[in-house]
């Protein structure tokens, strides 16, 4: 269950935020595809806590990687606050780092070894 929320919503997040950062921004549909990719980033985030965490664990089950999900979260909950307090630069800047976040993860899986590259025939 956790494994196909945190893939789903990942693969929402990573199409509906490339449509967000080349759209018009403060309008209607930007706030409502905005939230909805806010709502899949957390999900996502959220959702690897029940994930493994590679080969490198670092407490339990948790890995390095979980450390970038953490983050993700503080991301997200800074860009909104900056958003509802009309700091638009601070909250384009946080949106567009939390985004690249999820692009380095993205291009993590695809690694060796990861289940997506398996999946995708690439190694």
């Amino acid at each position: 269950m956790a494994f196909t929320l945190h893939l789903y919503s990942s693969f929402l997040a990573l199409g509906l935020g490339a449509v967000l950062l080349l759209s018009p921004k403060g309008t209607r549909p930007h706030r409502l595809m905005g939230g909805i990719w806010v709502l899949a980033m957390a999900l996502s985030a959220l959702s690897s806590f029940w994930l493994g965490g590679g080969v490198l664990p670092l407490v339990g089950h948790l890995g390095p990687i979980h450390l970038l999900s953490l983050w993700m979260l503080v991301a997200l909950s800074v860009a909104m606050h900056a958003i509802l307090k009309g700091r638009v630069a601070q909250h384009r800047a946080w949106m567009r780092g939390a985004y690249l976040g999820l692009l380095g993860a993205f291009i993590g899986t695809l690694a060796p070894g990861r289940w997506l590259s398996a999946q995708l025939g690439l190694w």
